[in-house]
């Protein structure tokens, strides 16, 4: 029987039965996924040709999956043909482009290629609209056209269907060009046709009747009914299918004819037909899907393309258009009806079209905080701005219908942020005045629905929310206004849809909240949305995605890790978490979890359905990494054993922290990450289109532009996010804890009692964790800003880059883009300084340096300290009962698990870490710390020791399974560009890595092979990059961890047989090293030594190829095989920088870090320095053999000749060679007497120069020509920039600066005893030294040295450091003819704003110290009454430098103000008030003149400033004692003692430095124990008071100077400011007589009477004075001792009262008389 039939072909084939029962579940998936692909085209998340390859991969995949759903594809888009015509115009192209692009690459053949022919040249034969209409017979010729242009270039394949194209007339009357072309493709290949197709053209019509699809439509035959197709098609096309019979053909059979061989099908001309019983079999139901488009029937403002929206307005002259510009940047809300007066009078209403666009796109769109403004601004401009309000209105309908028509609305958040701005205006300026929004204009409900359907919520519902904002002041349409509540009802419809991003909800929420409308009270319009098209939620941007949740995820493991699995999408989406070409490994946390947040950091953050946290604490680690949407978030989240205690199990910590961090960072990387990449990509573009306008490379665009605008997402997301994150972690955390200990029982956490004690715990723990992966969660926020930055980056840069790019192509001229300098109302470039504006020829190198300054170093995530234990091994574990450990490799449920990836990442990342300590410890000496110098029992060695122990206890003969050796090597190789992202002043973490490869290669042998591949690849286009690669190359070799042979083979390529000469010097110098620090025996490169000894032959004088091949040699004959396999580790510590004090005697200390009162044998000390130097000079130079002098001067002439022809840097280098040879760089001695010799010829010439000229006063200078010292000072940069003695690249640069030490120790030398000389000369006294010619030598040697440069920006610190320490040894107090000089050089651009820019403030100490230098000089000088001229210029000079400090480094004075008060004489007020003046950039002043202002309420006031001046050091003597009256008030015999130890040894006069350390060291102590809690009212009898009121026994001096002391810390809000403030008004109101009071007045008085600026302590504390009735100032005598106090305390007080009059000079701002 039949059954019995069917039940034998179920039993042999069950696959039959499966098929039967899964298809209709299967089809539905295949039909989304379709569609999905569809969506991503015309939204643009994926281009046309991507789609294209997907297609093709679709096509000749085995999977049935992939190849139902490439049918399905075509299915439907055959199947939509029928409603192209009422596409939108972007929608149409998109689609005509693809459509001829499935034909162009052989997509669809046979049946399937015959329908889109036809369905082609049916588009084709409708005839195109007329001019400036849209019809639908013309959007299918547009179509046509749109899909024709796409397979051109096969038209040549089908003769007969290029014979029915060109007989179209409308195609032939408007289209010539393009019919000719056609008719040409025809007539080529006619031979071709007649060749293939023999004699077989009359019998292979049999099948064929007038129903062909190439018939013209009125009925006249273009060809005979009987003539076949053509050539190229195969004759299963069936001529006789009618249009959309499609619709019939099963997915398996339409599969298959796609999958037909377009070769074959033309080889075999058999023209089969599609007969009835063929029809028949192939009938089956497929389901249609209708794909939901979005604009039609939004209205006027969406629809409409309107001709004039590109049209310029009519814009003013440009008098009068720079006036109103400056006017609408002015208005406020203080002086709108004024600004609308002004604007009455100016502007022409003829102009209200460009004045409304300018305000709709300049400021409305941009600016909401200003809506208001402008608004009122409108109002006041009465029935005269009519004409203004409708032309804006106009303006913005038109750029909303722009903004809603953009293919990135959904994907580009700033486009977003300015359609959300244009809704709120829009809102504001018709539904808050009452006035409607059309629905022929814009349709909002509509809009919701559409959006709805496409995947636009995103966008649209923030913008219709906006809009209906303006409601809630409306008199007409509030609630309960029935256009309102139906638009709410769909917001209500919307609400409840399942899946939908939490950030849209929260606009609905937001929405209700502003209208005060409930939002569970609105009334549901499901029906109305149940009859949309539902929305396809994959890749929805609307809708949580949950492919990182639990399900079945199918993703082959081949170079994965965890993380990645954990990452990876459902199987219907494709993975981008790994590629073939690229193995990723465990450690790049980064990538993996910023792509997991892609979605939340586009569209804000996202509920994921989390399970319950109270739920059994034995979930596992898979469960609850499955409750985060941020992939494998737990494996990177640091927890805290210690915090275990009562109710906080390691358990509730494991399971809580992880989901507490994942929701507090996508609770804010929306807001963040969308202002972050917003500021940045503006300023990005506008500076990148300005500085590459003349710029023809798009490479080099894009490439600063990516640098660029990443560094400034990323540091704007980094500043922007730390605190939020900190304080929603800590509110997620605690809401988990408080959930978990309700327990089972359900109360709720605000009915749960805990003790003190538990909420302590709770606390603590909270904000512990909280702090502990702070820094997790915003490396992945800053990553994620980044990433999407760089994305928006690209979409806006695309047409500029498309336009070069094109420009090159065809024309191959330099490109100009000129529309910077178009639009004539625009400031910049015109205005920029000659420098700054674009030049033809593009930028050059160093201006390139400014955008590769902006690369930064990936943030790698922070590993849990927890997780690392190096001390740990198995069999300890074992002992413990199993504990946790990182390096546990075995498996409890199967032993072939042999090296844990993600243990192997920890380690990895806490040895990064430890390396990072390790060497900011080290500082300035980091570049020194190699592998070999550190104990064996440093955290670094031993995580080494345990890495190597893990993979040591796997089987030792390297055998691993496919799955292990995959994730190895792609742990590997993620460590291996890790090196080439480090710098070479870190040979610890270089050397730190590749021992961690060496670990890794014990287990797996495949490594050591890729490895050797992987080298070849790494990036060497820089000098730089060569440099890092030879270093690594050797390292690996060092370790035997590449293949030798590959590595001949490598060199042996990139010398290119020895005409590349680049890397013929990269194998000089690598083998040079190689043999120097016997790493490697070079004869094993045996191709590479035969390049070279062939380059030796030919060119016989390059004597550094024959040395080293002759040290080759030596090494081959020599017992270096005797030695063992494990090569020593060279030390690679170069020497290091010698500094230059111990040339010239310079003090045992440095000064600030003494009494800052120097001492008379200091003075003595720095002033003998000049006669110490010449001494030194003198014993030296009687060494010196006859005839050196003149020698030198050849050498010297001969150099100057050099570099007068300017022949490029080859003579240069010969002349360097040259110098070698005499010793000089190599002999110290031959060295020292070079330069010293130089120098002294030099100077002695540029003195020479005046032609003979002689000053007719001694005001008069002689002009100098200094040409031999420029010429001289290149020579220095060059012999510094090009030393290079071979070794690593440290070696290298610590010979550089050691280089550099060695000729500014000479010149220093040189410059000291030719000032003494000159000083015995004139007696002792300078009279006639000239310090020109030193100081151009000085500023030659600054600027070159430290000019961006990629050779010495690694050692700019070393540099920098040199240099300060010769400063310090040429200061004032040493040589005081140098002293104007010494200022220029340490105050310019070059040094002293570079020193302070260094990382981790490096260079403070060193810029402290000279200004330190400065002010000693000064000292004596400012305490005279009045100041020679000389000071007098000095002292102005130096006013700018701390002006300059004040404004760019306000901190650095700030830190270090202590010290400088302390060598700034009592007299100089302003000076001194410049200094305390400074406060931490960022931090805003309260004004001081708010009535009621409560400063102990201030946040800031709970801080302590930073206070880097050494407080302790003047109070060693009495230090311990002090400390213990102050904690005990014993010994009691400190205080008589206390007095005298304040004086100065030498006499009586009180130490003043003693004195301020003393009170600022109270201070300390007393806020420490007090804590800001009601300072003012705890004063009194402390220990800290006693001490102070004991200062105020002093004598009238001494109390002046301790006074001082206290005023000293009256600066920015602070503790210390607060602090000193009660104390200062406590020691007025508890003074025993007016004496004191009257001193504290003038101190307070007598630095608020000079110039500002003025610090906002000293004004907090002189206004409470004078305001409060509790200090009755008024009432002491000392204020109306005479008329002229009076007058002066009545003219302070009054500025001090009134605040207007105060207003106008900010605290800390303003001009210093000069």
């Amino acid at each position: 029987s039949l059954k019995a039939v069917v039940d034998s072909c179920v039993e042999a084939h069950p696959s039959i039965n499966t098929a039967s029962t899964s298809g209709s579940q299967t089809n539905d998936d295949i039909e989304e996924m379709a569609n999905s692909y569809f969506q991503k085209i015309y939204t643009s998340e994926q281009n046309i040709g991507e789609v294209i390859s997907m297609l093709k991969k679709f096509k000749t995949s085995g999977n049935p999956r992939e190849n139902d759903i490439f049918a399905c594809m075509i299915h439907n888009l055959f199947d939509e043909y029928r409603f192209f015509s009422k596409y939108p115009d972007r929608e149409l192209q998109i689609t005509g482009i693809f459509f001829g692009m499935l034909i162009q690459h052989q997509l669809v053949s046979s049946i399937t290629l015959g329908i889109a022919l036809r369905y082609v040249l049916e588009a084709l034969r409708k005839p195109p609209s007329p001019n400036g209409t849209t019809s639908s017979s013309g959007k299918m010729f547009r179509f046509g056209m749109f899909a024709l242009e796409q397979f051109k270039e096969r038209l040549h394949e089908w003769p007969q269907y290029c014979s029915h194209i060109v007989q179209i007339p409308h195609l032939k009357r408007g289209y010539a060009d393009l019919v000719g072309e056609i008719e040409a493709a025809t007539s080529i290949s006619d031979g071709q046709v007649k060749s293939i197709m023999g004699g077989s053209s009359g019998g292979s019509g049999a099948g064929v009747d007038g129903n062909s699809i190439f018939s013209d439509k009125s009925g006249n035959a273009a060809v005979d009914d009987q003539t076949p197709i053509g050539s190229g098609v195969p004759s299963s096309v069936d001529i006789r299918v009618k249009s959309p019979s499609i619709g019939n053909i099963t997915p398996k059979e339409l599969s298959t004819n796609l999958g037909q061989n377009p070769a074959i099908n033309s080889l075999h001309m058999t023209n089969t037909v599609m007969t009835p019983r063929l029809q028949k079999e192939v009938n089956i139901n497929m389901p249609i899907r209708k794909v939901a488009i979005f604009g039609p029937g939004l209205g006027r403002a969406v629809t409409d393309h309107i001709e004039g929206a590109d049209v310029q307005h009519e814009a003013p002259p440009d008098t009068i258009l720079d006036r109103v510009q400056f006017l609408i940047n002015n208005v406020t809300m203080s002086n709108v009806d004024g600004k609308a007066q002004d604007l009455k009078d100016m502007l022409a209403s003829q102009y209200f079209g460009w004045l409304g666009h300018y305000l709709v796109v300049k400021r409305i769109s941009t600016q909401p905080n200003f809506h208001s403004v402008y608004l009122a601004f409108l109002d006041q401009l009465g029935d005269y701005g009519k004409g203004l309000v409708e032309a804006i209105l106009s303006s913005v309908y038109l750029n909303v219908g722009k903004l809603l028509r953009s293919p990135k609305i959904t994907t580009s958040t700033s486009e977003r942020s300015l359609l959300k701005n244009l809704g709120s205006w829009l809102g504001q300026i018709t539904l808050a005045r009452n006035r409607p929004i059309l629905q022929i204009t814009l349709d909002c409900k509509e809009l919701l629905f559409q959006g709805y359907e496409t995947g636009m919520l995103i966008a649209v519902t923030p913008f219709v929310a906006k809009i209906l904002e303006g409601a809630k002041n409306s008199i007409v349409f509030r609630p309960p206004n029935p256009w309102l509540m139906g638009l709410l009802s769909v917001f209500r419809a919307l609400y409840g849809v399942d899946d939908l991003k939490m950030n849209i909800k929260f606009e609905v929420e937001v929405l209700c909240k502003n209208l005060g409308v409930k939002l569970e009270e609105i009334s549901l319009c499901t029906e109305t949305l149940a009859k949309r098209l539902p929305p396809v939620k994959t890749r929805n941007p609307d809708f949580n995605t949950k492919s990182s949740m639990g399900g079945n995820t199918n993703v082959s493991n081949t170079g994965q890790t965890p993380m990645s699995s954990q990452s990876a999408s459902a199987p219907s989406t494709p993975s981008k978490i790994s590629t073939p070409d690229r193995k990723q490994g465990s450690q790049d946390l980064a990538p993996a979890a910023a792509s997991g947040m892609a979605m939340a950091a586009t569209a804000g953050s996202a509920n994921g359905p989390f399970s319950s946290i109270g739920a059994s604490s034995s979930d596992t680690s898979a469960q609850d990494q499955q409750q985060t949407v941020i992939p494998n978030l737990a494996a990177y989240v640091t927890i805290n054993p210690n915090f275990v205690s009562g109710n906080i199990t390691h358990a509730l910590l494991k399971r809580t922290v992880p989901i507490a961090v994942d929701r507090a960072i996508r609770e804010i990387i929306q807001p963040v990450v969308e202002r972050s990449v917003t500021i940045a990509c503006i300023t990005t573009k506008e500076i990148i289109t300005k500085d590459f306008a003349m710029e023809s490379d798009e490479s080099k665009m894009r490439k600063a532009a990516q640098l660029m605008v990443a560094n400034l997402a990323g540091s704007l997301a980094l500043v922007t996010c730390r605190e939020p994150l900190r304080a929603s972690v800590v509110t997620h955390l605690r809401q988990l804890f408080m959930s978990n200990l309700t327990g089972a029982g359900g109360n709720s956490p605000e009915n749960v009692q805990l003790n003190d004690q538990e909420q302590s715990t709770i606390e603590n723990c909270v904000e512990e964790c909280a702090n502990d992966n702070l820094e997790l969660g915003c490396m992945l926020i800053e990553k994620a800003a980044t990433e999407k930055a760089i994305r928006d980056m690209d979409e806006a840069l695309s047409p500029a880059l498309t336009m070069r790019k094109k420009h090159r192509e065809q024309t191959g001229q330099p490109f100009y883009d000129m529309s910077i300098f178009g639009n004539g109302s625009q400031r910049y470039p015109s205005a920029l300084p000659e420098p700054l504006r674009p030049k033809p020829s593009g930028l050059r190198n160093e201006q390139l340096l400014v955008y590769e300054a902006f690369q930064r170093m990936p943030r790698q995530p922070t590993v849990p300290p927890s997780q690392v234990q190096p001390g740990s091994s198995s069999s300890s574990q074992a002992g413990n009962g199993g504990t946790n450990s990182a390096f546990s490799t075995t498996s409890s449920k199967s032993t072939s698990a042999k090296v844990d990836v993600e243990a192997l990442s920890t380690i990895a990342g806490k040895l990064d870490n430890a390396v990072t300590s390790l060497l900011n410890a080290a500082g300035s000496r980091s570049s020194d710390i190699t592998l070999s110098r550190l104990p064996s029992d440093h955290e670094v060695k031993q995580l080494l020791h345990a890495a190597q122990q893990m993979v040591t206890s796997t089987n030792s003969d390297g055998s691993l399974i496919s799955t292990e050796t995959d994730a190895v090597l792609g742990f590997s190789q993620g460590i291996f560009k890790r090196l080439y992202e480090l710098h070479l002043t870190e040979p610890l973490r270089l050397e730190s890595f590749v021992a961690l490869l060496e670990a890794l290669s014990q287990c797996c042998r495949q490594l050591g092979q890729d490895l050797s591949t992987w080298a070849t690849y790494a990036p060497t286009e820089t000098e730089g990059q060569r440099d890092l690669h030879r270093t690594i190359l050797l390292l690996l070799m060092r370790s035997h961890l590449l293949d030798v042979a590959k590595l001949d083979e490598y060199l042996e390529k990139s010398m290119e047989n020895g005409r590349n000469s680049i890397w013929v010097q990269f194998t000089l110098l690598f083998v040079r090293t190689a043999v120097i620090e016997k790493i490697f025996n070079p004869t094993e490169l045996p191709k590479a030594i035969a390049i070279l000894s062939r380059i030796s032959e030919k060119s016989g004088e390059n004597n550094q190829i024959s040395h080293i091949l002759r040290l080759v040699e030596d090494m081959n004959s020599s017992s270096l095989s005797n030695e063992p396999k494990g090569r020593s580790t060279p030390d690679n510590v170069a020497a290091t920088v010698s500094g230059l004090n111990a040339l010239v005697g310079k003090p045992d200390k440095p000064t600030h870090e003494q009494s800052s009162s120097i001492s008379a044998a200091s003075l003595s000390n720095l002033a003998d320095a000049t006669k110490r130097a010449s001494e030194a000079i003198l014993a030296i130079s009687r060494d010196d053999p006859s005839g050196l002098k003149q020698q030198v001067m050849l050498l010297l002439d001969g150099w100057m000749r050099i570099n007068s022809e300017n022949n490029g840097t080859g003579k240069a280098l010969q002349f360097m060679q040259l110098l070698q040879q005499h010793g000089v760089g190599k002999n110290e001695e031959q060295t020292e007497r070079f330069f010293r010799i130089s120098t002294e010829i030099l100077v002695e010439a540029v003195l020479k120069s005046s032609n003979g000229e002689e000053s007719k006063s001694p005001k008069e200078q002689r002009t100098l020509s200094y040409n031999v010292i420029d010429s001289y000072s290149k020579l220095i940069h060059l012999l510094i920039t090009h030393m290079n003695s071979g070794g690593s690249s440290e070696q290298v640069a610590n010979e550089r600066i050691s280089l550099l030490n060695q000729i500014l120790g000479i010149t220093v030398r040189t410059m000291m005893a030719h000032y003494q000389r000159a000083k015995m000369e004139d007696g002792g006294m300078i009279q006639n030294w000239d310090q020109r010619p030193w100081f151009r030598l000085f500023l030659n040697f600054l600027i070159d040295l430290n000019s961006p440069s990629p050779v010495l920006d690694p050692i700019s610190f070393g540099i920098l450091n040199v240099f300060g320490t010769a400063f310090h040894v040429l200061q004032p107090l040493v040589v005081p003819g140098f002293a104007f000089a010494w200022l220029e050089l340490i105050s310019h651009r070059m040094f002293l704003s570079n020193l302070l820019l260094l990382k981790g403030q490096k260079g403070w100490a060193l810029a402290h110290q000279l200004l330190i230098d400065l002010f000693l000089f000064l000292e004596p000088h400012l305490r005279r009454t009045e100041l020679t001229e000389a000071m007098q210029h000095l002292y102005k000079g130096i006013l700018r430098v701390l002006l300059v400090l004040l404004h760019d480094f306000p901190s650095f004075l700030a830190s270090y103000h202590l010290s400088f008060c302390n060598v700034i004489p009592e007299n100089c007020v302003q000076l001194r008030n410049l200094i305390l003046s400074a406060f931490p950039r960022g931090m805003v002043l309260p004004d001081p003149f708010t009535p009621n202002l409560k400063i102990d309420l201030l946040p800031e006031i709970a801080k302590g400033p930073i206070i880097l001046s050494n407080v302790a050091g003047p109070l060693s003597a009495i230090r311990a004692d002090l400390d213990s009256f102050l904690k005990n008030q014993e010994p009691q015999e400190l205080l008589p003692r206390l007095l005298p130890f304040l004086v100065k040894e030498e006499g009586k006069e009180i130490d003043a430095p003693r004195v301020n350390a003393l009170v600022l060291y109270i201070g300390i102590h007393a806020i420490g124990r007090l804590h800001n809690s009601h300072i003012s009212h705890n004063l009194a009898h402390t220990k800290e008071v006693v001490v102070l009121q004991k200062l105020m026994e002093l004598n009238d001096k001494g109390r002046y100077i301790s006074l001082n002391a206290i005023a000293n810390q009256l600066r920015y809000p602070s503790s210390h400011t607060h602090y000193y403030s009660c104390i200062m008004l406590y020691l007025f109101s508890e003074a025993k007589d007016d004496g004191v009071r009257e001193q504290i007045t003038r101190v307070l008085l007598e630095r608020l009477i000079v110039h500002r600026p003025h610090p906002w302590g000293l004004l907090i504390t002189f206004i409470e004075l004078i305001k409060n009735q509790r200090y009755k100032f008024w009432s002491h005598p000392f204020t109306r001792c005479a008329t002229e106090i009076e007058k002066v305390f009545e003219s302070v007080a009054r500025s001090c009262m009134t605040p207007g009059a105060q207003r106008a000079g900010t605290v800390g701002s303003g001009d210093v008389s000069q």
